[in-house]
């Protein structure tokens, strides 16, 4: 019974964050949007939307620096739609940091108050071409 609520669990989780990553990277007009719904290639668009090139995702590979960059690329994407990088904090929290971030997620998805304020992403629309340049900023 356990393991049966912790799958279902899991793949709720999976499809909201899936559907609202979708609906962010559409309001950012990034292209190839619909990689939020496959596991790892939804952090490509991600990574445009911070105007970044997907080979940084590379640093993911290096320990400790791999937490350094995804907490500075979170802050980047909440940034990128005008709310404060102060709501990282909440994920000190154990458990209900990673609810008020998952509720920020969705609101940010589905709200009209909340605007993609960096301007035209690294690629927008059309066919969306890779980027081979590694920036570290």
């Amino acid at each position: 019974m356990v393991v049966a609520l912790s799958v279902f669990y899991m793949i709720a989780a999976y499809l909201i964050h899936s559907a609202t990553s979708f609906l962010l990277y559409r309001k950012a007009g990034t292209a190839l949007r619909w990689f939020a719904w496959i596991p790892l290639l939804g952090a490509i668009p991600y990574m445009w939307t911070i105007r970044k090139s997907a080979w940084n995702l590379l640093f993911l590979l290096i320990p400790i620096a791999n937490i350094v960059f995804a907490i500075i690329w979170y802050v980047k994407f909440l940034n990128a739609f005008g709310k404060s990088g102060h709501w990282l904090w909440f994920i000190l929290l154990p458990y209900a940091g990673e609810i008020v971030l998952f509720i920020l997620w969705i609101y940010m998805a589905v709200s009209d108050k909340v605007k993609y304020v960096l301007g035209e992403p690294r690629h927008k629309g059309g066919k969306g071409n890779i980027s081979i340049s590694i920036t570290i900023n």
